[in-house]
């Protein structure tokens, strides 16, 4: 049975990983739309006021959807994806809230799999963003030592006990070797981009 659940944990962080991808990485059809989309100006809320702005911001609220004891619900997981898309430039929202939705689907499924007297927690950390450079309207910024972890624990009439906890850097996740976003701005506003 342990092997079991030790598979179950390692199965669980891959659902994680997946997430943390698919919010980085955008599909090929979006990447092909940004050149066509007309923007309406109802479409430009989100982002940020600044590249660290919109980069501290994003992974601030992927901590709190992470941590947020409704995501078994669908709505919810709804509402978290529309959030987070919106920290997209927005011709690549759709696919960006599309692959979010999918991927808290994926976590909250494997999740689902603990066992009653189990529990999972989520923690983003991450030092202050800086911008390491810049190309015509678009910002990269680093975020220092960004680490992504999961903790699984256990509660008996002894109390809690950890059974499972892995970090990761934001980096090793997203497949690069840095903590780098690149920031695009559109109009007044900073927004994250796959281009």
């Amino acid at each position: 049975m342990v092997h079991c659940t030790i598979a179950w944990y390692d199965s669980a962080m891959k659902h994680f990983v997946t997430f943390v991808l698919c919010i980085f990485m955008l599909s090929a059809c979006a990447s092909s739309a940004v050149s066509n989309e007309v923007v309406d100006e109802a479409a430009m809320s989100g982002g940020g006021t600044s590249p660290e702005v919109t980069v501290e911001s994003f992974l601030s609220d992927l901590n709190k959807a992470l941590k947020d004891p409704d995501l078994n619900r669908a709505d919810v997981r709804d509402t978290w994806a529309e959030a987070l898309a919106n920290y997209f430039v927005p011709v690549e929202r759709g696919a960006q809230r599309a692959a979010i939705r999918a991927s808290l689907d994926n976590l909250a499924e494997g999740v689902s799999q603990l066992n009653a007297d189990e529990e999972v927690s989520f923690e983003i950390s991450f030092e202050p963003a800086r911008r390491v450079r810049e190309d015509q309207d678009t910002v990269y910024v680093e975020v220092p030592n960004a680490i992504i972890s999961m903790v699984i624990e256990r509660t008996s009439n002894r109390g809690n006990t950890t059974i499972w906890q892995q970090d990761e850097s934001l980096g090793y996740l997203i497949g690069s070797n840095e903590n780098i976003f690149p920031v695009m701005r559109v109009g007044v506003r900073w927004f994250l981009t796959e281009n």
